[in-house]
Parts: structure tokens; C-alpha cells; sequence
């Protein structure tokens, strides 16, 4: 009886986790117009369009703090950070895998200004592309004025995530890195800070439908890495294709590191 029980509970739990999840997505999409109508109002303060900008980000960081504590609350996802104050200071570069649906609003959670790489699809979309265009995000365009767009906003002073894998994870595995990151990081000069996200239970990972929950909730965890010295990894004498290799290399190779140690 003890064990018919245990499992109705996990099952009962399942259930409510499937109803917090689609809830929280709905949530989402209202959240991002609301952004999106506040930046609106926000572009009408004194100030240039990349004051706009920055303010708009600071919302969309209390904006995911508020999100992620509400699923904590409802007991669909718990988000947990070692090392986030190295994510709050200016004009970093964060490069991070990706397993989950929700990184990037984890890691924008951490940090109080930050212009994302997002694919052109959600640049566009109803609910997404109205606050990601007010924040300045940039758009995932293919070509050398993606990494120009980048390097100039880190010589600006401001912060920029970065995914390597440009999409999420197959499930219990790292997906092909592109160069990106490494351009990026070369020719800003800028040392990245890696950032090693593990979601246990996985979910939300590339290819699951969203009410594939599991049994237990599920826990993203963010391990905020020390800066990778570039000057360490690469050598200046490189031509600048080898070296955007070679880090890249580094950079498959740190994060598998990483994810080993459990």
C-alpha cells in the first residue's frame, strides 16, 4: 500500500508540474507583451535609444527574477547560481551551454544588463519580438555583421551572452559548437566567462515537448566559471581562423569537463 501510494503522489505531482509548465508558458507570452508595452512607454523618457535600451534590459531582468520565482513557488523549476556576482559586472562575455528552454532567462535573472544573440524568429515573433527589439537584442543573422554588431557592444561596455551550440542541447549531451563565440571573444579581446548549466531531471531540452515532465522537479543549476585568459589558450601568432578553432576546441572541451564532474 505504501508504494501504491508513492507512486499516486508522484503521479498526482506529475500532473500539477504539467499544468504549472503550460500555465507558465502562457505566463511568459503575457510578461513579453507587458515588457514590450512598458518599453514602449520607457523610449518616451529623456535619453538616446541605448539608454532606452539599458532600461529596458534592467526590466527584463526583474521581470525573469519574478518568472523563476514564480515556478519555484509552484514547484514546476528551481533555478540555482554559484559564482553569480562575476555575472554583474560590466562588459563581460558569458558563453554558456545550452540544455534548456530556460537559459537564457536564468542567466538574464543574474545579470542587470545583458544583449542576447536570439534567432529571427522570435525577433519577429507576437509575444517575444516587441521586448527583445526594445531591449536591442541582437538578431541571429548569418554573416560577419552578426560579429561586428557583437564586438562593438562589448567595446561599448556592455555585457553579452553568447551560446555556442546557437540551440539547446540533445538530452545528456553537448550539441556542435560554432565559431561565433570565438570571434567574438578574439577580436573584442574581451576574456570569456564560461558558465556550465545542468538541469537535473533534464527537460525542456531540444527536441522534448514541453508536457514531458518529470517526476521530480526539475533543477537548473548555473556554475559560474573564473575568465578564460584567451592569451593562455591561443597563440597571438595564430592566423585568426586557426585561433577561433582552437578556442572553440576549448571551449567544447572545458564545458564537457565540467559537465563529467556531475
Amino acid at each position: 500500500m505504501p508504494t501504491r501510494s508513492r507512486r499516486f503522489g508522484q503521479l498526482a505531482m506529475r500532473g500539477w508540474r504539467i499544468l504549472a509548465t503550460g500555465f507558465a508558458f502562457v505566463e511568459a507570452g503575457i510578461l513579453s507583451l507587458l515588457l514590450a508595452a512598458c518599453a514602449a512607454g520607457l523610449q518616451l523618457l529623456p535619453g538616446d535609444r541605448e539608454r532606452g535600451e539599458m532600461r529596458t534590459q534592467r526590466g527584463i531582468h526583474w521581470l525573469t527574477r519574478f518568472y523563476l520565482g514564480g515556478l519555484s513557488l509552484l514547484g514546476a523549476f528551481r533555478v540555482r547560481c554559484s559564482g553569480g556576482e562575476k555575472l554583474r559586472r560590466p562588459g563581460i562575455l558569458v558563453v554558456a551551454n545550452h540544455p534548456t528552454l530556460l537559459d537564457a532567462w536564468a542567466l538574464m535573472s543574474q545579470m542587470p544588463q545583458a544583449d542576447c544573440i536570439v534567432k529571427e524568429r522570435y525577433y519577429e515573433n507576437f509575444f517575444l519580438g516587441g521586448a527583445a527589439r526594445a531591449a536591442g537584442f541582437i538578431p541571429n543573422r548569418e554573416g560577419a555583421d552578426l560579429i561586428d554588431e557583437c564586438v562593438e557592444r562589448l567595446r561599448r561596455g556592455r555585457s553579452l551572452i553568447v551560446f555556442p551550440e546557437g540551440t539547446r542541447s540533445p538530452t545528456e549531451r553537448l550539441g556542435p559548437f560554432a565559431r561565433g563565440a570565438a570571434h567574438i571573444a578574439l577580436r573584442s579581446g574581451c576574456d570569456p566567462i564560461p558558465v556550465t548549466l545542468r538541469c537535473n531531471p533534464a527537460t525542456l531540452y531540444h527536441g522534448q515537448a514541453w508536457w514531458d515532465v518529470p517526476y521530480s522537479t526539475p533543477i537548473l543549476s548555473l556554475t559560474v566559471g573564473d575568465p578564460i585568459p584567451i592569451k593562455d589558450v591561443v597563440d597571438t601568432e595564430m592566423s585568426r581562423g586557426r585561433a577561433a578553432r582552437e578556442l572553440t576546441t576549448y571551449f567544447r572541451e572545458y564545458f564537457e569537463r565540467q559537465l563529467a564532474r556531475g
